[in-house]
């Protein structure tokens, strides 16, 4: 693999879902295929080879920008993380992921739009025991109120919220949110309910869902988000061993040094990076996401006027 120095714009990936909303394809910049279903999910950045329910999709993204345009970028560098945009106009099944040595799936949620009624699903509700769960989604159609009543329910759900999800963790996005997701590489998912709809029938993946749900998540250390930061304010919201993520506050931020290749992401409008060559002056159009590299080259982050981006340092993954 070649490698990178300089800050990487992606074409993102279309992917048609029953449950796909609008939102997606009015988002300026971005090209939608045409479909019998519309746009539920947007792959933005990706070296994992294929989507989970269509081997025949290539889920790797291509290079847009620079002397590396047109390169996909698995043959330029692994990256640790699956970075979508999703837009659930319907609810989304109850699902979790798997927790195993080498088969696991951290991830984030940060919502870019939400309607006012908007909700998700994390973890169980209070008092309810694991194994009281299971022997429930197990049982014969069991009753949409009684699943949905043992699970965590977030309401009121507002642009630039942000919540983690574990691997293992039961959870469910609701409709009517476009929201960020970063995730570990792999795309494995256990579907645990899916309302009990006929296209589901005898697809679920109760046994290994449950099996993760029972599994301690592994004791592995987080990421040390490594970066040196000048700007108005600076959170770290999330914390994984594969990647963390930091919110960034200010007209201006300016990276002074960052000790791992890091994620770009213009969360509530227009950004514009320049930095120490030609190459680094780029535009990043609201919602978009690019990949920057490691080093103690100093960049700036116009937010030009939103007043926000996310910066998402990667753990170095062997090149393959």
């Amino acid at each position: 693999m070649a490698g990178f120095d300089y800050p990487l714009l992606l074409e993102p990936i279309s992917v048609p879902k029953v449950w796909g909303g609008g939102r997606i394809s009015k988002i300026p910049g971005r090209r939608v295929v045409d479909s019998v279903d519309p746009i539920g999910e947007s792959w933005d950045v990706s070296t994992w080879p294929t989507a989970p329910d269509n081997k025949e999709l290539c889920t790797v993204t291509q290079i847009a920008n620079g002397p590396l345009a047109g390169a996909l970028l698995n043959t330029i560098v692994n990256v640790p993380v699956v970075v979508k945009v999703i837009d659930s106009a319907d609810k989304l099944s109850v699902q979790n992921h798997p927790v195993l040595p080498d088969v696991h799936k951290d991830e984030m949620w940060y919502v870019l739009e939400a309607d006012p009624d908007a909700y998700i699903y994390l973890g169980l509700a209070q008092g309810v025991e694991k194994q009281q769960f299971c022997d429930l989604i197990s049982s014969q159609n069991p009753p949409e109120n009684e699943v949905l009543g043992a699970l965590g329910r977030i309401d009121s759900i507002k642009p630039g919220a942000h919540y983690n999800v574990p691997t293992g963790m039961v959870h469910a996005i609701g409709p009517g949110l476009l929201t960020y997701e970063i995730s570990e590489q792999t795309q494995v998912t256990y579907r645990l309910y899916d309302y009990n709809r006929e296209r589901s029938r005898g697809k679920l993946d109760l046994q290994e869902g449950c099996t993760a749900i029972m599994t301690p998540r592994p004791d592995l250390p987080n990421l040390d988000p490594g970066l040196d930061l000048e700007c108005e304010k600076s959170e770290l919201i999330t914390e994984f061993p594969s990647f963390c993520v930091v919110k960034a506050t200010g007209d201006r931020i300016t990276v002074k040094s960052a000790s791992h290749m890091h994620l770009i992401t213009a969360t509530k409008g227009n950004c514009k990076i320049s930095g120490p060559s030609e190459d680094w002056s780029i535009e990043l159009g609201y919602s978009f996401t690019c990949l920057a590299p490691a080093g103690d080259r100093r960049y700036t982050i116009d937010t030009c006027g939103s007043g926000e981006a996310l910066i998402a340092p990667l753990k170095q993954m062997p090149n393959k």
